[in-house]
């Protein structure tokens, strides 16, 4: 039942975005007087066509209305839209015979009827309540701010009551964090779906739980169509990155607070760290610092006091600047300027911009003597670099690296706002959406050209159709978001200035208003046609990578 919903569904939605963009170039045909040939519902061969009448004094045939067989969306066919032939200037309801303004306007229309559709959809979805729009770039932030909640490991949503599993004693929420004593990862996971037999670390409620699945139960796993059922349900997982203890003294503050060498560091001071450049910029200058670290399937808190130095070091020296003329030299340690003392180099920056109307006095550290210089800036600067020297207390060190840890999409949570917050709400989201995938769209051509292959992120109409049976899934809420992001994606690679596209008719519609005069009619529908044979294409490979994905 679910199978034949999100199929209906798929044709629906299909349907939907294609018949609404089509809406739009009709109705704007119409308001322009010109001659729409045929409007139809679904593509040929045609069903049933019901034909308009002729207005008073109109020498065409009225619009035909059609419903056909296959059911993907809609087309309009307008007198001239596409014509060679020079006759159609001369027929008054042709399209190409119309004014430049209006046939702009019929151009654009599909387009923005795509945009009005999903600015309608998201008001809605923004209003009731929905999953964020979030992009790549978006996914640590909502981390940080708590919209999307995170367990490490792979956590278990729900176990089939009467299962192997259930009676081997796994439970719901459990998070499975290791296999065979290996970390899970991906590549683990993608094993164990295959292959279940193993000896499972489970966590529960701060507990350590031990399942063992040996080769003699296996065949319980296999259902009829000989594929495994291992009878649970996982949240959605993903590789996220997180900084690791490589190691650290034994002798230092970080080992006696409770710190060991395979930690994985998830917060610092309440802020998540997603790599080593940023746990140096959240501790840079912090002597007290709360550690939220993951351990073999438990998080733990440790508090640990650095005795940790900030000073500011001349890193190079500018030939020909007052610094030089002075006698500053690289690796001098800035102690003080006019008897205030210094940590910060983007401070000190400032406050010589501040001051540099007079001479400024430096106290300076050389090899373990204390100097002092007085250097007039010139143009706010005295031409020196500076970098920030940390220093930690002896017998501190702890040694940090990049990885990745496997971990399972918990809980994303709805935003939602007043309607006359929704609609704004929804306008700046769509056009921040918009954007990314224009600029998302360039970068995936560019990788078919250069690499030959379709990045796992694509999705083709299979593709499409596989992603609505999981968003059927999910509920209405989800179906709209989805159909709202369509008709986003729809809207804007359609403006792009590709031949073929409503962007590239544009483009010769923006080239006639610059030369002065109409681009020949040949060459257009030649280019438009080199432009289709690409868009099949491409459509053609995206397609293939989405079936071969299936497999």
């Amino acid at each position: 039942m679910s199978y034949l919903l999100t199929i209906i569904v798929f044709i629906v939605v299909f349907s939907l975005l294609i018949l609404v963009h089509e809406l739009g170039h009709f109705w704007m045909a119409k308001r322009a007087g010109i001659d729409v040939k045929e409007f139809g519902l679904g593509l040929p061969p045609r069903i049933w066509g019901w034909r308009a009448k002729k207005k008073r004094g109109q020498r065409e045939e009225g619009t035909l209305y059609s419903l056909n067989w296959i059911p993907f969306g809609g087309f309009v066919r307008m007198l001239g839209e596409d014509a060679t032939d020079s006759t159609m200037l001369r027929k008054k309801r042709s399209f190409v015979a119309q004014p430049l303004r209006s046939r702009v306007k019929v151009v654009i229309a599909g387009v923005m009827m795509n945009f009005l559709l999903a600015w309608i959809l998201l008001t809605v979805g923004f209003t009731v309540g929905m999953q964020p729009l979030l992009a790549p770039g978006d996914i640590l932030p909502a981390v940080d701010s708590g919209v999307i909640q995170l367990a490490e490991g792979v956590k278990i949503e729900s176990v089939e009551e009467g299962s192997f599993v259930d009676q081997l004693g796994f439970k719901a929420n459990d998070v499975i964090y290791s296999v065979d004593g290996v970390a899970i990862d991906e590549y683990l996971m993608a094993d164990m779906l295959v292959d279940p037999v193993g000896v499972y670390k489970v966590s529960r409620g701060g507990e350590i739980y031990t399942y063992e699945i040996v080769p003699e139960r296996v065949d319980e796993f296999f259902g009829d169509d000989g594929e495994v059922e291992l009878g649970l349900e996982f949240y959605d997982y993903v590789s996220f990155p997180r900084v690791r203890v490589f190691d650290l003294n034994e002798a230092g503050e970080a080992y006696s607070a409770g710190l060991r060498a395979g930690d994985v560091i998830l917060s610092v001071n309440g802020s998540q760290v997603y790599s080593v450049l940023e746990f140096e910029r959240i501790v840079r200058g912090v002597n007290v610092q709360e550690y939220e670290i993951y351990r073999e399937g438990i998080r733990e808190n440790f508090i640990v006091e650095f005795d940790q130095v900030r000073e500011v070091v001349i890193s190079s020296v500018i030939p020909g600047s007052p610094a030089e003329g002075v006698g500053f030299e690289a690796g001098d340690v800035i102690v003080s300027v006019n008897g205030e003392n210094v940590y910060d180099s983007l401070e000190l920056i400032g406050y010589v911009e501040e001051h540099s109307d007079g001479a400024l006095a430096y106290s300076i550290e050389r090899g373990g003597e204390r100097m002092f210089y007085e250097v007039k800036p010139e143009d706010g600067k005295i031409g020196v670099y500076l970098s920030e020297l940390i220093t930690y207390g002896e017998e501190q060190e702890i040694s940090l690296y990049n990885t990745n840890l496997l971990s399972s999409v918990v809980e994303i949570r709805d935003e939602q706002y007043p309607w006359y917050q929704a609609v704004y709400k929804s306008f700046g989201e769509g056009f921040r959406l918009a954007r990314l995938t224009g600029k998302m769209f360039l970068v995936v051509v560019a990788d078919i050209v250069r690499a030959g292959e379709v990045p796992d992120t694509v999705a083709g109409p299979v593709g499409i159709a596989s992603l609505t049976y999981v968003f059927v899934q999910e509920g209405f809420i989800s179906v709209l978001r989805f159909v709202a992001i369509l008709s986003l994606s729809l809207a804007v690679i359609n403006i792009l200035p590709f031949p073929a596209l409503d962007g590239g008719r544009l483009l010769f519609l923006f080239i006639e208003f610059i030369i002065g005069r109409r681009v020949n009619q040949k060459w257009e529908a030649y280019i438009h046609a080199f432009g289709y044979v690409l868009l099949l294409f491409l459509i053609f490979i995206i397609t293939y990578s989405d079936i071969a994905k299936l497999i």
